[in-house]
This record gives C-alpha cells, sequence and structure tokens, in this order.
C-alpha cells in the first residue's frame, strides 16, 4: 500500500469485523470505524469522512449494504466502495437489487482469504472514484454465466434451490405453471446441465445455484 488509507468497515459479525481489521492493518490501512449497521456507519463516515468503505452486502434485516454504499457515496461523494460478499453477484440474494454506485468493486469474500486481493480492490476502488466516472474493475463484474441471466431466471433458480415446486414458484411470481415448467427447461438449457437418468434437474439446479452463492443449504424464502 503507498500511502495509508483511511478505511470504514461495515458488516453486521463482530468475529468477521475483527478479522477483517486485522488484514487492513496489515496492508497498512487506519481503520477509522468499524460498524455493525447502517446507522453507526453512516454516523462515522459524517464525523470521520473516510477514503473507502469495505462494506458487507447482506447486513441482516434492513438496508442492504448496495443502500449503505449509495448513501455513503452520497454523504461523501469521493469515497471509494468495496463490496463483500459470498455471493457472486447481488441479484443471487432472492431479490432485485440497485447497481453498484459507480466505481464500486465487487470482491467474493473467499477471495479475501489473499490480502493483497483486498489491497487491489482497496487501491481501485479509490482511484477509480478520483479518475473516472466508469466502473471498470474486472473484479466488480458479474461471472459470465450469471450475465446470461434474466433478474427472473436468477429468482427462479433460488426458489427451486429452496426446494419449492413449479405451483409454489408460480404463486410467489405470479406466473401459470406452464410458465415456470418453461422457465426451469431454459434454466436447464441456459447452464448447459447434461440431465440422464437417475439425474434430477431441479437437484442439478440448486447445485449450480449453491456453488454460485457459496451457499451451504436452501433457505425457503
Amino acid at each position: 500500500m503507498p500511502d495509508q488509507m483511511r478505511v470504514l468497515l461495515v458488516d453486521d459479525d463482530p468475529f468477521t469485523r475483527v478479522m477483517l481489521t486485522t488484514t487492513l492493518q496489515s496492508l497498512g490501512c487506519e481503520v477509522v470505524a468499524d460498524a455493525g449497521t447502517v446507522p453507526a456507519a453512516l454516523r462515522a463516515a459524517h464525523e470521520l469522512r473516510p477514503e473507502v468503505a469495505v462494506v458487507d452486502l447482506d447486513l441482516g434485516e434492513g438496508p442492504t449494504g448496495i443502500d449503505l454504499a449509495h448513501g455513503l457515496r452520497r454523504m461523501v461523494p469521493g469515497i471509494g466502495i468495496v463490496m463483500l460478499s459470498t455471493y457472486e453477484e447481488p441479484r443471487l440474494m432472492g431479490h432485485n437489487q440497485p447497481p453498484l454506485p459507480v466505481g464500486s468493486v465487487y470482491l467474493v469474500k473467499k477471495t479475501v482469504a489473499d490480502p493483497e486481493v483486498l489491497g487491489r480492490a482497496l487501491r481501485m476502488s479509490r482511484e477509480s472514484t478520483r479518475e473516472t466516472a466508469a466502473a471498470g474493475a474486472a473484479d466488480s463484474s458479474p461471472s459470465s454465466l450469471l450475465s446470461t441471466l434474466s433478474d427472473q431466471q436468477v429468482e427462479i433458480m433460488r426458489l427451486v434451490a429452496g426446494g419449492h415446486s413449479n405451483a409454489e414458484i408460480a404463486a410467489r411470481r405470479s406466473l401459470t405453471e406452464s410458465a415456470v415448467e418453461k422457465a426451469v427447461a431454459r434454466l436447464i438449457k441456459q447452464l448447459d446441465l447434461k440431465t440422464g437418468p437417475g439425474q434430477n434437474p431441479r437437484v442439478m439446479i440448486a447445485q449450480v445455484y449453491y456453488q454460485l452463492s457459496g451457499a451451504v443449504s436452501a433457505r425457503r424464502a
């Protein structure tokens, strides 16, 4: 890290905050505040004016990390944003998400096991915010597989992984059962799933969802 970067850390899990604080300090950063809630993060940003915010996407009930990121950017226009998540992209959380603020860097948490990955993301977020109006980081791009899926397809994939029947999905999404059947068939084709005797296509869709989202098991939600 060429100079000491002032960082605001936001995560609703205390243990994760401790671990990330240690990692950030090992990179030469000054963690000016760590917060577990959106109000605490906004207060800290107002008082301390950090250069970069490292924000967890899923902050529990209430506003998401993306909501907070937009609030931080309105409060501190030049702040860099590094968004951390177990998900390969925000749509896998299960509902439509607004886009990240311009210049943000999206990191899957498992990649942060290498501190230098986080260090590069911090520098990238700060530089892209300062120098350009375009979010051009490779780390912030969704996987090519997910970029081919519509929001509705991602949601249907999530519901299939959660064990919901076509009838249940149809009721939730205000679709006909026939439309859901066709959507599931398109998913199988688009995900390039090779089905055969003894293979359950819905289980295969669930496995893809778990792989992309980093989930251990699905919640019926």
